[in-house]
């Protein structure tokens, strides 16, 4: 699976990268420029893996889980963090919930140092719960708090849904911005656990 995404990363990150400077109306820019029915900026699906040499991004980002713990990924040095921004009522975040929870259970049962988080978008805590247990997510997520979670993430997290990979380090090694299957993500996964030192 690494070889395979090595081989086709670069071309999706550049056929992102064209897409986003596109004046068609499916990309993000023109969305956020132009406005849509749905009331959210969707995806366009690119993906961004980015080598450890052209990390220049550092995540930052705290805030209180659905069930009132406080959570901040500076407490995850060393650990490799995947953040899923999320929201009840955005289509492709409920087709790719299965996903995500495919892999997280899988790398939770192989023992791998890596934590996922949700972000929430949008929902009451008690919409944001219910989500989370018809979908038996067993990940967890923050809360809603008016959009100042969320906006931690800048430019980064634009789009609804979109997948982060943070690494060991607090950087930002590879994106998805729009629905991701299990396949992709799970191989941007190992990719950057492939180049964690030896803990």
């Amino acid at each position: 699976m690494r070889r395979f995404l090595r081989a086709v990363l670069p071309a999706l990150v550049l056929a992102g990268l064209l897409a986003g400077c596109s004046d068609e109306g499916g990309t993000i820019t023109a969305q956020m420029r132009e406005g849509d029915q749905k009331g959210y900026v969707a995806g366009d699906g690119s993906i961004e893996s980015l080598a450890p040499d052209q990390r220049s991004t550092e995540v930052a980002l705290t805030g209180t889980t659905l069930e009132d713990e406080p959570w901040a990924i500076e407490d995850l040095a060393g650990t490799v963090v995947v953040v899923n921004v999320w929201g009840s009522w955005c289509g492709p975040c409920i087709a790719e919930t299965p996903d995500l929870e495919e892999v997280a259970t899988a790398l939770r049962e192989a023992g791998e140092p890596v934590q996922f988080i949700g972000v929430n978008s949008r929902d009451s805590v008690p919409s944001a719960q219910a989500f989370q247990e018809r979908y038996d997510v067993s990940y967890p997520s923050l809360q809603d708090d008016g959009g100042r979670t969320r906006a931690q993430l800048g430019s980064i997290a634009v789009a609804t849904p979109t997948t982060l990979v943070v690494d060991g380090q607090g950087r930002l090694a590879a994106r998805v911005s729009g629905q991701v299957d299990a396949g992709t993500l799970r191989g941007l996964v190992d990719d950057v656990l492939a180049e964690e030192p030896a803990g």
